[in-house]
């Protein structure tokens, strides 16, 4: 018997919609084939079954479903469903509590200042909930708070005065709220933050856009210094597990935020360290065109080892973004602001920007941070000694 449970479909979402099954209840199937469509909102999936075998459909289509929750599964063959069926009516003829898991002490405590509903930790599919069970079922939806959806249940205090007036938060905002709150609390994050001189950058990237015909900014030129760096900063790509090893990543792979008014995304450049300026430029049109239409590919939105948030509309100083589980590092970018200093006793006029790292103090540390910020400085500052200038 092979379990069918919704696959982490993406890094931006927490949970998806089981759009519509391609197969009935007790069809016969076969490794590969399509059983089912999911959707997040970013994205269309299309479920394959893992191997060959008869279906038995537990889940609705129309209905919403956790990461990791419980649809169906595949039977060896018919007389395996009737059995797993049987056992499953005995059961729950015997114990009208056998359906529902065993959530631990700490589980539900954390549960209920969430205010996580007991039919929730049911969706997960699993016999025993444990705390770590619930707190990915918060931080998942930092990505689905970010992108426009509330995925966890509001607490209300209907014992209000009705005669008060009251403007309640919106679904996003409540959403954004509880995992912002949960992220503070469970994360040991600090932040560092750089002033960086972009006079020499930006007169360079001019030139480069003119003579590759390729519109590249300080956006695209960011992504391609940081994700240079993963050799020499280990720490600051790839994932911090509960039990506090590190799997770090070579490849750059490098998230970068959209927000053109249809939700926040969070898509990856992989295998940018291996990208040029030029490659790395056109890859971000691509996603910028993608987020105004909404038009994202599932595999487009997984994968990110760190990522930026780029935030760059007139006048804003600085911006201390939260880092997306299990990642690390989040480094993020201000508008380009001017400020008057003094040249040899004269005064001139010159463009910086903010440069700031948010990291998880338990994998980095001030003085690396320092350094990795340092790192990305240099590159803005002196891009005549850069490859891309060569």
């Amino acid at each position: 018997m092979q379990p069918i449970v919704v696959p982490t479909i993406n890094s931006n979402d927490t949970d998806a919609v089981l759009q519509a099954w391609c197969k009935a209840d007790g069809d016969q199937v076969r490794a590969g084939e399509t059983l089912a469509i999911l959707e997040t909102t970013k994205a269309s999936f299309d479920l394959a079954a893992e191997t060959d075998g008869v279906l038995g459909i537990s889940a609705t289509a129309g209905e919403r479903y956790l990461y990791g929750a419980s649809l169906g599964w595949v039977f060896a063959d018919r007389a395996e469903k009737e059995r797993f069926l049987a056992e499953h009516a005995a059961a729950a003829t015997g114990s009208a509590s056998a359906d529902q898991p065993v959530v631990t002490r700490a589980a539900r405590e954390l549960a209920a200042k969430y205010g996580i509903a007991e039919a929730r930790l049911a969706a997960l599919g699993k016999r025993v909930i444990r705390e770590a069970d619930v707190e990915a079922l918060v931080d998942g939806g930092i990505r689905s708070a970010e992108c426009g959806t509330a995925q966890l249940p509001v607490a209300r205090n209907d014992s209000a005065d009705a005669s008060a007036t009251s403007v309640p938060l919106s679904p996003q905002q409540q959403g954004i709220a509880r995992v912002v709150a949960h992220s503070r609390s469970t994360i040991p994050e600090a932040f560092l933050l750089k002033k960086v001189l972009v006079d020499n950058a930006l007169a360079a990237l001019g030139e480069f856009s003119q003579t590759q015909k390729t519109m590249t900014g300080l956006p695209d030129l960011l992504v391609w210094i940081v994700a240079k760096l993963a050799p020499e900063f280990p720490f600051f790509f790839g994932a911090l597990r509960d039990d506090l090893t590190f799997a770090g990543s070579v490849a750059g792979n490098v998230g970068v935020t959209f927000d053109v008014g249809h939700g926040l995304f969070i898509p990856v450049i992989r295998d940018a360290a291996s990208l040029s300026l030029k490659e790395v430029a056109k890859r971000m049109m691509q996603f910028r065109m993608r987020a105004a239409r909404n038009s994202f590919k599932t595999e487009e939105l997984t994968g990110g080892d760190i990522s930026l948030s780029i935030n760059m509309d007139a006048d804003i100083l600085c911006v201390i973004p939260v880092i997306l589980k299990p990642q690390t590092c989040m480094v993020s970018l201000s508008a380009v602001l001017s400020e008057v200093a003094l040249d040899a006793g004269q005064p001139v006029t010159r463009r910086y920007v903010q440069l700031g790292a948010a990291y998880d103090h338990r994998a980095i540390n001030g003085y690396h941070a320092n350094a990795f910020l340092n790192s990305i400085k240099a590159g803005l500052e002196n891009p005549e000694a850069a490859e891309w200038q060569r």
